[in-house]
């Protein structure tokens, strides 16, 4: 199937499909004497859809797991020959996605025979955000004119879809309330009026949500407890956005709506029938990796699972319930934030829209701890306990057998005590690199690393051992993250800092196999 894609960035269209089709008939018609056929007679090798709408239909990167848009997935109910290109952004009304001229990035690619799915309402009714808002008349003319007209200019196929349901409900009833009333009406007059395919996603989510209840929504929606996800050390609770699970259940309505319209796309719609039972229990859960601090986890895949729950629970705490310890939609899992040198019993259970399955067979790890730690910071400063000080002064010598390369330009600074002995100090070397090395046994490691800064923001690129794992990001706070599967094989580990402002606060290297 084909996946999801995010807008282009600085993209003003693809060369036009049917227009290149016609050119080339034209030719082979002239070549041979003949009279071309007119543009209507040829056919395209696949259908676009494109999305225009806000936070709730846009396509998330990996930072903020398990926060997800309908649009993210909905390639899941639909066949291979159509692609979706999502230009969903959050914060933005039917008005600032035209006015920011997102409606024209996709307007100057789409073709006849493609799709233009719109769906806002949430960001129009903020009253108080002067910026944003649109009256429900002014987001009927912006639908009409600009939306619906627009695509109609270019001969594809403009789609409605009226705003999606929030967790909003009569506390007595527990029925479910119609979230922007003013909007949905809009948009259902609208698409009568132009005579254009209406998916009534109001409608149909309220009633999935009428079905499960208020707390069972609180797994549709953005409510995560504290200490699961990186990015949301404090947990989150949403009544807005979707949790990845949530999107999924809310695609499969779009896809529902979709194969009732009397539309080509129509026929396209695949697997979108509601399950009718609970997913089986998952097997045959393994762990692939421990480091010292959480473990990379496989199972078998469960059929009709959208999505698999990992929870955890701490083997010699008398009384220690199970907890959610991450989520993933596919059979595969990291999760981190476990304690060093701490024994745990993990179970995966996979949930679809019936029900969560019965939890597997319990899986018992021991995290490891680190043979080597390190803690950056000026001279003199407070140096973390079970850690070895680096400072600006500390070269990389045989003897030592730990150090810099080479410390040019690179700082060094102390927060003060308002947080602990690793995070209120750091290195940094802004818009440049430096690298740093110790020398350990040959083997598999896995890397963890501190970055940030109390009083302002840290921008930090990591490359270990010569491949990138990425960049860590924080503002007035320090982050941790650890990058396992580090193949050693000469007896030195090199890391090299670059970034914005490449602070490094500490790190900690894990020996976590042999090489093979």
């Amino acid at each position: 199937m084909k996946r999801t894609t995010l807008a282009p960035r600085g993209s003003h269209g693809r060369p036009g499909r049917m227009a290149a089709l016609a050119v080339l008939a034209t030719a082979a018609c002239a070549a041979a004497g003949l009279q071309a056929p007119p543009a209507s007679a040829l056919t395209d090798d696949g259908i676009m859809v494109y999305l225009a709408g806000d936070s709730t239909v846009q396509s998330y990167d990996p930072y903020w797991v398990p926060q997800a848009g309908w649009g993210q997935v909905i390639d899941r109910y639909l066949s291979d020959d159509v692609t979706v290109e999502n230009h969903a952004i959050g914060g933005r009304s039917s008005r600032t996605f035209v006015e920011q001229g997102r409606l024209d990035a996709i307007l100057d690619k789409i073709e006849p025979g493609d799709y233009l799915f719109v769906q806002f309402g949430h960001n129009d009714a903020s009253v108080n955000i002067p910026e944003r808002y649109t009256s429900p008349e002014e987001y009927k003319e912006f639908l009409r004119t600009d939306y619906i007209g627009g695509a109609r200019e270019r001969g594809a196929v403009p789609v409605v879809v009226t705003p999606v349901s929030r967790r909003s409900y009569n506390s007595t009833t527990g029925e479910f309330n119609v979230s922007f009333p003013e909007y949905v009406e809009a948009a259902t007059e609208v698409a009568a009026e132009e005579n254009v395919p209406l998916v009534d996603l109001s409608a149909s989510s309220r009633a999935y949500l009428d079905t499960i209840g208020p707390e069972e929504a609180k797994s549709v929606f953005l409510h995560v407890p504290a200490g699961v996800y990186p990015n949301r050390p404090n947990g989150t609770a949403d009544d807005t956005h979707f949790q990845e699970y949530g999107a999924i259940q809310m695609a499969r309505l779009v896809a529902q709506d979709v194969s009732g319209l009397d539309t080509p796309l129509a026929r396209h719609v695949v697997n979108a029938l509601p399950p009718t039972r609970a997913p089986k229990r998952p097997a045959a859960l393994k762990a692939q990796t421990v480091t010292n601090e959480g473990a990379r986890l496989t199972w078998k895949a469960v059929r009709g699972a959208d999505i698999y729950r990992i929870h955890k629970r701490e083997k010699d705490v008398e009384g220690a319930e199970f907890t959610l310890a991450t989520t993933s939609t596919v059979p595969l899992a990291d999760i981190s934030g476990l304690a060093e040198g701490t024994t745990y019993e993990l179970r995966v259970t996979a949930v679809n829209g019936a029900g969560e399955s019965a939890p597997s067979r319990k899986l018992r790890i021991t995290t490891r701890v680190p043979d080597q730690r390190y803690d950056f910071g000026p001279a003199g400063s407070p140096v973390h306990e079970g850690f070895t000080e680096v400072t600006p002064q500390t070269l990389r010598t045989a003897e030592r057998g730990y150090g810099f390369t080479d410390t040019t330009g690179m700082i060094s600074r102390d927060r003060g005590s308002a947080l602990d002995a690793l995070q209120r100090d750091f290195v940094a070397l802004f818009g440049g690199q430096y690298e740093f090395s110790a020398d350990v046994p040959d083997g598999v490691y896995a890397v963890t690393a501190h970055v940030g800064d109390l009083l302002g923001s840290a921008r930090t690129n990591l490359s270990v051992e010569g491949q990138d794992r990425g960049g860590l990001a924080g503002s007035r706070s320090v982050v941790k993250h650890t990058f396992g599967d580090v193949v050693v094989n000469d007896g030195r580990l090199d890391i090299v800092v670059s970034g914005q402002t490449a602070h490094l606060n500490g790190l900690e290297l894990t020996r976590i196999g042999d090489l093979s």
